[in-house]
């Protein structure tokens, strides 16, 4: 079977590639293709995995046809409405952060909190109907052909896909290409919050595969997801923490800390930002309530504060020291003492590094915690966790989200709960003193992370949760008809953004991409339509994947690039010195929302670095066909109104430019006609070598050809192809390892 996983970003991928190697080594092949892609990390997964049946790919994170401005202003309306309905009306939090994103968009102006409220007292029956209005919206939308495309290139048998449900760029749309196509797609639950902090799910998958059984009435009981189509597996991304086991005694852990390793310790985990921005002024007046307690045992005890890998506890300028363990040297950590207190420090370990975090809870006596998954940790070393009702404004994601209560041992958890500092410290106390209840911390992880059993690990079990399910899967068993129905573009093209300035069609009118009249875009025009290059076009379809990074050298007004982008949903490097041009590159790419994927630089590239001078070939200063005068640097030139405008500009070598820049390194480059691309190619020979590099389609003059394929071939690429038209030779160019 042949399975492609598209992951939003690293740490999804992290939490599921052990369970996918199980899968691959079940037979099976599998393509992961991250929407985050990183081509350092995308080795990194493939070296884990080690199999030839397993491969990293980019993968689009947005639609990028002209339905994303109507896609996204749909679901983010109905996120809104999906906090109005009565298992969230407590959930404040949630609703404020989707108001919130909504104010952005429309740009209004409203108090959140009273708009919350407000919002509360629509009937039930009204939010019904607004939910359903919402809900044909969405599934009257056409599919993207990006995300067509994406999944034809890759053809697989099943489509899984993590997180799904999720703010901002999300999966829904690969939801529809694969229901439009006939694969069937798969969502796997991420996170124990994500089907209730991350707003609605816009599209059902064919199947879920969730923790455990509140996970499926969560899908059903919010989402209205029927609890057939879900198969409760476990949580993958725990299983290594459960085979970790200390590498050093209490006091070896301690004692190097400064810390007294008779007494008791607790643990503080922070949370996320989203829980609080600011929880260090909680953890202060939490240090102080256990120290002006009346009790020894928490009065003298160690304190350890570990800050959340997603935020900066410590302010700028914090000292910090490394620390290593004399009995586990490998282990490296920070610390900081920010409590006036001999006994309290603040202590950092690498974040890919779970030891870290092991040991430090399996050397506490208790845990404390305001809403965060290491309290999950915390439990299943089998440590007890407390935690309190905060009263700070600086923490509103606790209490005032949903996820924070499934812990809880009055909602069948093992957090045990205060409703102040003083009766948390008296908890603390009481669990110092006697032995801790650890079959209960024990049932309630197996059920909540574990529910086929405590001892056995997730991924293996998971691998063939989705080998079953692919077995017994039909063409159309749990399929829901939601696809659009004919003659949708046309009811939907009143909802199309206009742009408010004449444009004209780019390529032609099936492109679907337009370009602002202008000086600049009219001289370039044919029969009111701005041509594009039959060849390079082809050149972009055939050579790109799916996120690739193109260098595009003698930009325009952004043409290729925007082709590159809209198609490929490619990350575009323009350069483009010519002033006309760069501005009109600029606006097209805000006219064509692509302004994410394209850097417009204003650079021209040549083989020195400093000042120089573009010479305009057709006379018309600012507009694209310029040519670089090299051979002397820039100075004031004072020169009569008839004669060639000479522009001054900044003239870079692409080595230059790529190690100065830090930019990403491309794996397609694009010399325009016009340019010197002679020049342009021997300031950039470093760059032509790198092992990213592996295409080039220079448009050039008939005599530079000879030169052009010179240069290439030295570095490693060989001619594929050599397209002549009436304006240049485009020459294609295939690095040869590949």
């Amino acid at each position: 079977m042949r399975f492609l996983f598209v992951a939003k970003q690293k740490k999804v991928v992290e939490a599921f590639l052990p369970m996918l190697g199980c899968v691959v080594e079940r037979g099976h092949s599998v393509t992961l293709a991250v929407q985050e892609h990183d081509d350092k990390r995308s080795r990194q997964f493939e070296e884990a995995v080690n199999s030839a049946r397993f491969s990293v790919v980019p993968a689009p994170e947005v639609r990028t046809d002209q339905w994303g401005d109507v896609a996204s202003v749909i679901r983010r309306l109905r996120d809104c409405v999906h906090y109005l309905q009565p298992p969230l009306h407590g959930a404040v939090k949630l609703r404020t952060r989707v108001l919130s994103r909504l104010r952005t968009d429309f740009q209004f102006d409203a108090d959140l909190g009273t708009l919350s409220r407000g919002l509360l007292t629509i009937p039930d029956d009204h939010v019904r109907r607004l939910e359903h209005v919402l809900t044909l919206a969405e599934q009257r939308l056409p599919t993207d052909p990006l995300f067509d495309q994406f999944l034809k290139q890759h053809a697989p048998d099943v489509l899984l896909l993590s997180p799904v449900v999720h703010f901002g760029p999300a999966q829904v749309d690969l939801v529809v290409s694969a229901r439009r196509l006939g694969i069937p797609a798969w969502m796997l639950l991420y996170s124990w919050d994500n089907l209730s902090t991350k707003g609605a799910l816009h599209r059902w998958p064919d199947r879920m595969f969730v923790w455990n059984e509140q996970q499926r009435r969560e899908a059903e009981s919010l989402h209205g997801f029927p609890p057939e189509r879900v198969v409760v597996t476990g949580a993958p991304r725990f299983d290594e923490f459960f085979g970790l086991r200390p590498a050093m005694t209490r006091k070896e852990f301690l004692e190097p800390l400064g810390l007294d390793a008779e007494q008791p310790t607790l643990l503080y985990v922070c949370s996320s930002r989203f829980v609080s921005e600011g929880e260090l002024t909680f953890v202060r007046r939490w240090v102080a309530a256990l120290r002006q307690s009346g009790l020894e045992s928490i009065r003298s005890c160690n304190i350890l504060v570990r800050p959340h890998p997603d935020i900066a506890l410590l302010a700028s300028g914090t000292a910090l020291h490394k620390h290593r363990w004399p009995a586990s040297p490998e282990l490296v950590a920070r610390t900081a003492r920010l409590f006036d207190d001999p006994h309290a420090l603040v202590l950092t370990t690498p974040n890919d590094t779970p030891h870290g975090l092991f040991e430090s809870i399996v050397h506490s006596d208790a845990v404390v915690g305001l809403n965060t998954t290491a309290e999950i940790e915390a439990g299943i070393v089998g440590r007890p966790v407390f935690t309190v009702l905060a009263d700070d404004d600086v923490v509103d994601g606790q209490s005032s989200t949903v996820h924070f209560h499934y812990l809880q041992k009055e909602h069948g958890g093992f957090v045990t709960t205060a409703g102040t500092l003083d009766e948390h410290v008296r908890q603390l106390a009481g669990t110092l003193s006697r032995p801790v209840d650890s079959d209960a911390i024990r049932r309630f992880i197996e059920s909540f992370v574990r529910p086929h059993g405590f001892d056995r690990p997730v991924a293996p079990l998971y691998a063939e949760a989705l080998e079953n399910a692919g077995a017994a899967r039909t063409a159309s068993a749990t399929r829901v008809n939601d696809t659009r129905a004919d003659g949708v573009a046309d009811d939907l093209d009143a909802l199309a953004p206009r742009p408010n300035r004449p444009v004209l069609p780019l390529g032609d009118d099936t492109t679907g991409l337009h370009v602002y009249v202008s000086p600049v875009s009219n001289h370039r025009a044919r029969d009111g339509v701005v041509p594009l290059d039959a060849a390079i076009v082809q050149w972009i379809d055939e050579y790109l994947d799916v996120g690739d990074v193109l260098y595009e050298i003698g930009a325009g007004i952004g043409e290729y690039a925007i082709v590159a982008a809209k198609r490929k949903a490619a990350i575009a490097i323009g350069f483009e010195p010519a002033y006309g041009a760069h501005k009109e590159f600029c606006d097209n790419l805000l006219l064509n929302r692509c302004e994410a994927l394209v850097v417009p630089v204003p650079l021209a590239l040549g083989a020195r670095d400093g000042l120089a001078e573009i010479k305009y070939e057709f006379g018309h200063p600012g507009e694209t066909g310029y040519v670089l005068v090299e051979e002397r640097s820039w100075k004031v030139r004072h020169r009569g109104p008839n004669k060639p405008y000479l522009q001054p500009a900044c003239v870079m070598r692409l080595d230059s430019f790529v190690s100065r820049q830090q930019a990403p390194p491309p794996h397609h480059i694009h010399v325009t006609s016009g340019m010197n691309s002679t020049t342009v190619l021997d300031g950039g020979r470093e760059t032509l070598r790198l092992p990213s590099l592996r295409s080039a389609c220079v448009s050039t003059a008939p005599e530079c050809a000879d030169a052009i394929a010179g240069i290439m071939t030295v570095a490693g690429f060989a001619l594929t192809s050599r397209v002549d038209n009436a304006t240049a030779i485009h020459l294609l160019f295939r690095k040869s390892a590949f």
